[in-house]
């Protein structure tokens, strides 16, 4: 699996205050089948942006010492920014703000508001030749009310990452039925961890493959939780073909998780190393 969202580097946000800590949430990622995980703390403010240079440099060093571990773990340079003004001055100025050496950047999403101008945002990326991901809006408060509201951003080139965090339901019902929306229209694109830290916001993906194997079949798994990280990784174009938002298709998926969970939907388990 590739990993497209963690806080997995020491010291630079709310993520692990050690190296010791880091190599602890870089031992679970990989235990639980991680190959490559984009290193994405977070920058809000001008002065943020600045120490953005920093990110790889503190991937490089945690690569070292994970290596010296012997846990076969590949990490990938990034940034989860707050979508500001700040970001496309960032960008014009050069700064690593992006994923890796792609054109692909991680626009955190707020979860008590939509911030004004996001869309103009989004689309002074895209004219600077940037593909734009959202980062969990399945979480925000304002998308779980009318999660319409993405679909003009979504057609037009934006892509969505969701938690894996929130298929398990971990971030409570709201955000687990928006996800499970999201998903029936096509509107995911990654399913990542958002780890934090190896304890209560560790790194579980391979659950959430399971449990999105019984939902959406072994293809678009695969799409969400390995295809589509690795096209990052490749420079190449993550394919999008969402669907026309209805409001119709919550409930039915909802007992459909509830079985999953119950073990009654194994038929589409893949084989143990398709995703690893």
């Amino acid at each position: 699996m590739i990993d497209i969202h963690s806080h997995i580097l020491p010291e630079m946000d709310d993520g692990p205050e050690t190296i010791e800590e880091a190599i602890e949430i870089a031992r679970l990622a990989a235990a639980d089948g991680t190959k490559t995980i984009f290193a994405t703390p977070h920058m809000a403010e001008t002065n943020e942006f600045a120490t953005a240079t920093c990110v790889s440099e503190s991937v490089r060093e945690l690569q070292k010492a994970i290596d010296a571990q012997g846990i076969t773990l590949n990490v990938a340079p990034g940034v989860e920014v707050y979508p500001s003004d700040d970001v496309l001055r960032a960008v014009d100025a050069g700064l690593p703000v992006k994923l890796a050496s792609s054109n692909y950047l991680l626009l955190d999403c707020p979860l008590n508001i939509i911030p004004m101008g996001f869309e103009q945002l989004v689309f002074s990326l895209q004219t600077r030749g940037i593909t734009p991901i959202l980062a969990h809006p399945e979480r925000s408060v304002v998308i779980q009310e009318k999660p319409q509201i993405l679909e003009p951003l979504v057609s037009r080139g934006m892509l969505v990452q969701c938690n894996a965090s929130s298929i398990l339901g971990i971030h409570g019902r709201q955000a687990e039925e928006t996800m499970m929306l999201f998903l029936q229209h096509k509107w995911v694109h990654f399913v990542a961890s958002d780890a934090h830290s190896a304890g209560r916001r560790r790194p579980r993906l391979s659950e959430a493959v399971d449990t999105l194997l019984n939902l959406v079949g072994s293809e678009m798994t695969q799409e969400l939780a390995w295809h589509n990280g690795q096209r990052i990784l490749n420079g190449e174009k993550v394919p999008s073909q969402p669907l026309a938002y209805s409001p119709k298709t919550r409930r039915n998926w909802l007992h459909k998780l509830i079985a999953s969970r119950r073990g009654k939907y194994s038929e589409n388990k893949l084989e143990s190393n398709v995703c690893s």
